[in-house]
């Protein structure tokens, strides 16, 4: 159903739909259309606004391709979460954090906007076309360097409509729409009272959500006045890794080494990638070593077999069991060694609660105001991440996370694994009285971490109208505060006083207990009364143990936005096909963010002003600062030809422009402009165009993160399975033979992490983006309700923000000379094996982005087919993306590729059909993603199967109106249980559905 083009009134004005894309729908988002009764459709006209990326009522085709997904929608495919909802678009990358995957540290559960995957720091999130102050964190371990929205703190019930605007925005709003501006519309002018509630479970019985939405409006003051409540609740449990094992945990199939004799680098393995030199439930060894390297005993204590040994669950020594060897000495595929994808999280556990107040009230026929107040409190939990672990590879035996020095007398240990132990140490002529034992410390240190997020946010704004001579004028002031505090809380184990359980005595009276003169951390544990640990077997620690060893530690993290807009708009000259409009204003916006690690993550001060962490992570600075900026915009737009002005060949002509300068405090000032329009040469057939300049401005975390420790893992350019990748492998494998590392050289730092520092840079300036769209719209006359469009999205950015993770450092050098100076920033050991790095926040990187996105939208009343009136109606959308080419480099480091990878398929579209009839309503989806690469970075031959096979699943519901007041739906997502395609190496936030698997969901509705 088209909604009409209001007129040039002020009231009407109010009104405006957007571009009544209802009937247009460009491609990206599907849009589910369908009958509304005369008082629903006075109440959506009484909901809309000007079209985003305008300030000016624009006409029904505009320059810029401008999508969105309806209420309707979101309800149909039973999202409790708007972002999650965007991410089924073809337009939407995998986002910075969503409640899929491992969580950003000090953030669970937060979900952010990733409009093609350039940065969820990059897509500009509004509500009702205001500024949202963000949740994220500003430490530099946060989920993004930047101030995206958390999605999840808007109530799905409340939303009338998502609307995006490609690459648009940034003159109008400023700073952060390099991919695009998203705008969440709220319903407005609600009359009534509705209640929902659904619940969800998986097809294996987990994952369970429960929800219930309340909303409730009153118009007042004989419709001068409305007040909207909404309340929502959701309860999400979560899932690990291990919950879904076989597809992303510890036993799934995995692309890894490859052993000698293979032309490929990467072979898949089956059972899960196990590390060998270490298990869960501890393995001892005679030396500060390994225990197996390459499948062999290394320095492992064995049994008469020679085989070595582990401790099983009971913490009694059994041979451990080698799986299939990989051409990598630190893992197998299977066997008995720490199934390391198991402890991570898939699914965050997550409670939130949410209440929004709207209203407004004409004072007068020309002044009014509007407001919103919001207050909710989300909880999300990282169920599992890495453990503590004690091995070799991190340290020396006696340090943090290095091997662990038992004795021998340790009372725990039976009187026969005692002996066998003495024997092995015997044996190689060694000291008996003392071993070392390698573990990862599940059991006592899960990574788990809890974070809850406060959201205090209002809004008030007046506007109204003014005449001028002959002409009238709209005006509107708004100001917007947000305030957003997060708090994350975890239980951490705390190296000393572990050390001190871990030394464990008999007394003379025959207890066990703490050996003598030991001293506790300075950061308190759960108890300071020190507890002899059993840290043999898994499990087996008493809990007067845990809680001398662990302790709480808390992070705080505060935002602040506050944003006032000014603008005046107004006819200005009258052309051919109308007046031409024109809108002036300025914004001031300040921000600021403030990161409070806490006593535990910022560690021990030293007398040098270093600081030494208590536990696992890496010393966590503070972070804080803020910015402020004054800006000035204006904007034009012209109707050059109308379709009454009888003009051959010119059905329509249509410009417009916009210009922002806007002077921040802390990079100067910067202009940004627009400008485009649109063309019609018959009726029905539409050409548009657009060019915009946009920038970001660097944010308070890439801007004033001190130096600090960080730890990081890398695929090392000289590593033998990666020697042969990047543009130039002649010129990579000559630096590192010049380095002096061997063609078949095995980096540890691909598989363990070192650590290194990272900081913030105060000298960083905008990131630039030149961008461009140029597409068609079709709505043939003879076909009503079809409408099909064509949009070409160019992307490049300049000056761009790059965080040089090790990867980047190591490539840059290895793949130019090793006379760069990013040579210099790693160091590596006589071994050849990284030991250190430094990074920091340039402005060196480049991103490009090319892509066409289409959409077919069709509108059937089946009584067109010679079907009664009463038959329905049907609604077909099918939204494609295809991506050209999108990579980013920085530096003068080769092109990485991001298309092509499986978070960014080449190919996607989303077809989506809606039957209607009456109290009945059908909807069937389907999702598709194209092949991707493994890693199209690397050459095909480098892997044994190199493409991941496409994917489609599908959806579906149906919801049936028992009566006037009372709805059911029935929801099913991944309807056939399509798991993961082969070869199963895969974006887990992309693939969540076949990881997820089939999911039931039942939703009950009342409306009074």
């Amino acid at each position: 159903m088209r909604e009409p083009i209001q007129g040039a009134r002020r009231h009407h004005l109010r009104l405006l739909i957007g571009a009544a894309l209802c009937s247009l729908m460009p491609a990206g988002i599907a849009m589910a259309q369908t009958a509304q009764t005369p008082s629903e459709q006075d109440q959506t006209e009484a909901n809309t606004i000007v079209v985003t990326g305008s300030r000016i009522p624009t006409a029904e085709i505009t320059a810029q391709p401008v999508t969105r997904v309806t209420g309707d929608e979101i309800a149909r495919r039973g999202f409790t979460n708007l972002g999650i909802a965007l991410l089924d678009q073809p337009g939407f990358g995998v986002p910075g954090n969503s409640p899929f995957g491992s969580q950003g540290y000090f953030g669970a559960g937060q979900t952010f906007a990733n409009l093609y995957d350039l940065g969820s720091q990059r897509t500009l999130t509004l509500v009702n076309g205001n500024r949202f102050v963000t949740a994220a964190s500003s430490s530099l371990s946060g989920a993004v360097a930047g101030s995206p929205v958390d999605l999840s703190q808007i109530a799905p019930a409340l939303v009338d409509r998502i609307e995006t605007v490609s690459v648009g925005g940034a003159p109008i709003y400023g700073s952060d729409a390099i991919a695009g501006t998203v705008n969440v519309i709220l319903k407005k002018n609600y009359q009534g009272f509705s209640v929902n509630a659904s619940q969800g479970v998986s097809g294996q019985g987990d994952a369970q959500d429960s929800n219930v939405s309340l909303l409730a409006g009153k118009n007042f003051a004989e419709g001068r006045g409305n007040i909207t409540v909404s309340l929502y609740y959701d309860r999400q449990h979560g899932l690990t890794n291990g919950d879904r094992s076989s597809l992303i945990g510890g036993s799934r199939a995995f692309s890894g080494t490859a052993t000698a004799g293979n032309s490929y680098t990467h072979q898949l393995y089956y059972g899960g990638m196990h590390y060998n030199l270490f298990t869960n439930t501890g393995m001892p060894l005679v030396a500060d070593s390994y225990p197996i390297v390459g499948g062999q005993t290394y320095a492992g204590v064995t049994n008469a077999a020679g085989q070595a040994l582990t401790f099983n669950s009971a913490g009694q020594l059994t041979p451990f069991v080698n799986g299939q060897l990989t051409g990598n000495a630190a893992y197998q595929a299977g066997g008995s060694g720490f199934a390391i994808s198991d402890y991570d999280n898939f699914l965050a556990d997550s409670e939130r609660l949410q209440g929004t107040l709207l209203g407004h009230y004409d004072f007068t026929d020309h002044i009014h105001f509007s407001g919103e107040f919001w207050l909710g409190r989300n909880y999300g939990t990282n169920l599992a991440k890495q453990p503590y672990y004690n091995t070799r590879q991190f340290a020396a035996a006696g340090q943090p996370n290095g091997n662990l020095i038992i004795s021998t007398a340790n009372p725990y240990l039976s009187a026969a694994d005692r002996q066998t132990i003495i024997s092995n140490l015997a044996g190689y002529g060694l000291p008996t009285d003392h071993f070392y034992l390698t573990r990862a410390n599940t059991d006592l240190s899960t990574g788990a971490f809890r974070t809850r997020s406060d959201l205090l946010r209002m809004v008030g704004g007046l506007n109204g109208d003014f005449a001028l001579g002959e002409r009238k004028f709209d005006w509107d002031v708004t100001v917007n505060y947000g305030r957003s505090t997060s708090s994350t809380a975890s239980r951490e184990l705390v190296t000393q006083n572990f050390n001190n359980a871990v030394n464990a005595v008999t007394t003379s009276s025959g207890q066990i207990a703490c050996a003598s003169g030991y001293t506790n951390a300075a950061y308190p544990t759960i108890s300071s009364t020190c507890a002899p640990l059993d840290i043999f077997g898994y499990g087996n620690a008493s809990q007067a143990a845990i809680d001398y060893v662990t302790a709480n530690a808390f992070t705080h993290q505060l935002n602040t936005q506050t944003d006032v807009v000014a603008d005046v708009k107004g006819e200005l000259i009258k052309l051919p096909g109308g007046h031409a409009k024109g809108v002036a204003g300025y914004e001031y916006r300040r921000e600021s963010a403030n990161f409070d690690p806490g006593a535990f993550y910022a560690g021990a001060l030293q007398a040098d002003g270093t600081r030494v962490s208590y536990g696992n992570l890496a010393p966590v600075s503070a972070v804080a600062g803020s910015f402020h900026s004054n800006e000035f915009f204006g904007e034009f737009s012209a109707p050059i030809v109308a379709p009454d002005n009888d003009v051959p060949l010119i059905a329509q002509l249509d410009v417009n422009a916009a210009v922002r300068y806007v002077k921040h405090s802390l990079t100067g000032g910067f202009t940004s402009y627009t400008g485009g329009g649109s063309y019609a040469p018959v009726k029905g057939l539409t050409f548009r165009g657009n060019f915009t300049r946009s920038f970001r401005a660097p944010s308070i975390t890439e801007l004033f993160a001190p130096v600090s420790t960080v730890a990081a893992v890398a695929n090392d350019p000289c590593d033998k399975g990666y020697i042969t990748a990047g543009s130039n492998p002649a010129t990579r494998a000559a630096n590192c033979a010049a380095a002096g590392l061997p063609a078949n050289f095995t980096s540890s730092v691909v598989a363990a992490s070192v650590k290194g520092t990272a900081g913030g840079n105060p000298n960083l300036q905008n990131e630039v983006a030149n961008s461009w769209t140029v597409g068609a719209v079709v709505q043939p006359p003879m076909l009503r309700g079809l409408t099909l469009s064509a949009d070409y999205v160019n992307i490049d950015i300049r000056n761009e923000i790059a965080s040089l993770s090790l990867t980047d450092l190591m490539t840059a050098c290895y793949d130019s000379s090793l006379s760069s100076p990013y040579c210099k920033t790693f160091t590596r050991n006589s071994a050849g094996q990284v030991t250190s790095f430094a990074s920091s926040n340039f402005n060196i990187g480049e991103e490009v982005f090319r892509a066409l996105q289409g959409n077919l939208a069709y509108t059937l009343p089946l009584e067109r087919l010679g079907l009664s009136s009463s038959a329905g109606v049907l609604d077909l959308n099918v939204n494609y993306l295809h991506t050209f080419r999108h990579y980013y480099r920085i530096g003068t480091e080769d092109l990485q590729q991001v298309a092509g990878q499986s978070k960014d398929p080449a190919n996607t579209f989303t077809a989506t059909a809606n039957y209607s009839r009456k109290a009945f309503n059908w909807m069937v989806q389907g999702i598709y993603y194209g092949s991707t690469k493994v890693n199209p970075n690397s050459p095909d031959s480098a892997y044994q199967y190199p493409t991941i096979n496409s994917y489609v699943t599908f959806n579906t519901s149906i919801g049936v109106d028992v009566s006037k007041n009372v709805n059911f739906r029935f929801l099913v997502n991944n309807v056939f249980n399509r798991g993961l395609p082969f070869p199963y190496s895969v974006d887990v936030q992309r693939y969540y559905s076949a990881i997820m698997g089939r999911y039931f969901r039942v939703s009950a509705g009342f409306k009074f």
